[in-house]
C-alpha cells in the first residue's frame, strides 16, 4: 500500500508533463465575413414545429465574433439585418470553432437564453454551421406553453470578405 501512492503520484506528474496531442493548439477564426441562408425550426413544449429561414452574416475581427440575421420570405419584404446576441465566447481548434453565449438580462433575469454555433471551416472560402438556441422563460409556470422552446438550424457559409468589417463589429 505504501508503494501505491508514489506510483499514482508519478503517473499523475508524467501525465502533466506529456506533450499535447497534435491539433490541440487553438486556431482562432480568421478575420472576415461569412454569409449563408439558415434553414431552421423552432420546437415548442407541445412538440409543435415551426420552420424558418434567415440570411446570416458571421463577422470575425481579431478574435471577436458578431452574428447578424434577417428573416427571409414574402412575409418579410423589408427585413433588415439585426445583430444577434452579445458577448460571444469562442473556443477553437484547427478549422473548428464553438461560438456561444449565455444571457439573462439584469432587468429580466427570468428569461435565460443559450445560443451555440458550431462553425466548421471546410476550405478557405466555405464553412458549415450548426445553430442551436434554448430559451427558459422562468417566470412562467412550468406547464405553460411559453415556458421554454428550442430552435436549431444549419447552413453552408461562403466567405464574402477577408477583412475586419468595422460596420458589422459595432
Amino acid at each position: 500500500m505504501k508503494m501505491l501512492f508514489p506510483a499514482v503520484l508519478a503517473l499523475a506528474l508524467l501525465g502533466c508533463a506529456a506533450p499535447p496531442i497534435q491539433g490541440d493548439a487553438p486556431s482562432p477564426l480568421g478575420d472576415g465575413v461569412w454569409s449563408g441562408t439558415l434553414t431552421s425550426q423552432t420546437i415548442s413544449p407541445d412538440d409543435s414545429v415551426a420552420e424558418g429561414t434567415s440570411d446570416l452574416l458571421v463577422a470575425s475581427c481579431k478574435g471577436v465574433v458578431r452574428i447578424w440575421a434577417r428573416d427571409v420570405g414574402p412575409q418579410f419584404p423589408d427585413s433588415a439585418y439585426v445583430r444577434l446576441g452579445t458577448k460571444y465566447r469562442v473556443q477553437s481548434l484547427p478549422d473548428s470553432h464553438m461560438i456561444y453565449y449565455l444571457h439573462a438580462a439584469p432587468t429580466q433575469p427570468d428569461w435565460v437564453e443559450i445560443q451555440t454555433y458550431a462553425f466548421l471551416e471546410l476550405d478557405a472560402d466555405t464553412a458549415a454551421l450548426q445553430w442551436s438556441r434554448a430559451v427558459n422563460n422562468r417566470d412562467i409556470d412550468g406547464a405553460a406553453q411559453g415556458r421554454y422552446f428550442f430552435s436549431q438550424g444549419t447552413t453552408r457559409l461562403k466567405r464574402v470578405n477577408r477583412d475586419c468589417s468595422s460596420r458589422l463589429m459595432e
